[in-house]
């Protein structure tokens, strides 16, 4: 009991102070997520434990993971009005996404010769971690690089995927008051829409504060590519690779 409250305490304190470090200097690259697995892992090399023994102490911390996902449906019910007109662009947006994510990853894995067993846990990296490691399994990966895969989509898409969509012209940001606000309201639906459909839930936590109609956005992208992934990469990703020749 003892070392679990130690590593629980440990591993919130490390996170809280990351986060406190973010708030003060809002740069990208200070996510706190980011900064608290590399400081977990420098810490688990110092000490010489294993992964599994800090896992026995912070499976605690873990069991919060999905009340949190749920907890991001909270912006998705305050502007439910908004989407329920849309609902037919949203679930085609999301389909195209989850296709094209599919495709690009195993495309792109096989040009640089990635072994097919890593493919297969690559292909649900754009996906929530529970869901991506179940289908993952079914495809014959491995479950624990298929939450790897997921952690550094979400994380890349907290640090750079604002800056990237601004930088191919999708939305324009503006200074109002001291704040951070798009320059025209409908780019709430392309950001909300490319964060959530490849970033999953860590894009969407980045998001959720200053964008809320983006974050309710995303919240719908997240949840619907979830389920069309894995209901369609059991088919699909084999066919793919047969079409490679793997």
């Amino acid at each position: 009991m003892i070392e679990i409250l130690v590593i629980c305490s440990v591993t919130l304190s490390i996170f809280l102070a990351t986060y406190f470090v973010q708030k003060k200097y809002p740069v990208a690259l200070l996510n706190p997520l980011l900064l608290s697995v590399v400081i977990i892992i420098g810490l688990l090399s110092w000490f010489e434990m294993s992964y599994q023994d800090y896992m026995q102490g912070a499976q605690y911390i873990n069991y919060l993971l999905e009340p949190a996902v749920v907890m991001l449906g909270f912006p998705l019910y305050k502007q439910r009005y908004l989407l329920r007109v849309q609902w037919p662009k949203i679930l085609a947006i999301c389909c195209c996404a989850s296709f094209t994510a599919i495709t690009l990853i195993v495309l792109l894995a096989h040009v640089l010769g990635i072994e097919s067993w890593l493919i297969v846990s690559m292909v649900t990296m754009n996906i929530t971690t529970a869901i991506a490691m179940s289908t993952a399994v079914e495809l014959g990966g491995n479950a624990s690089m298929a939450a790897v895969m997921v952690l550094v989509a979400g994380v890349s898409g907290s640090i750079v995927g604002l800056a990237w969509l601004r930088l191919i012209g999708l939305v324009e940001l503006t200074n109002s008051k001291g704040r951070v606000e798009l320059k025209h309201s409908h780019q709430q639906h392309s950001l909300g829409m490319a964060i959530g459909s490849v970033s999953h839930a860590l894009g969407t936590s980045s998001i959720a504060k200053s964008f809320p109609v983006a974050a309710a956005y995303a919240s719908s992208a997240l949840i619907l590519c979830a389920i069309i992934t894995a209901i369609i990469a059991p088919i699909y990703v084999p066919f793919l690779l047969g079409m490679i020749g793997i």
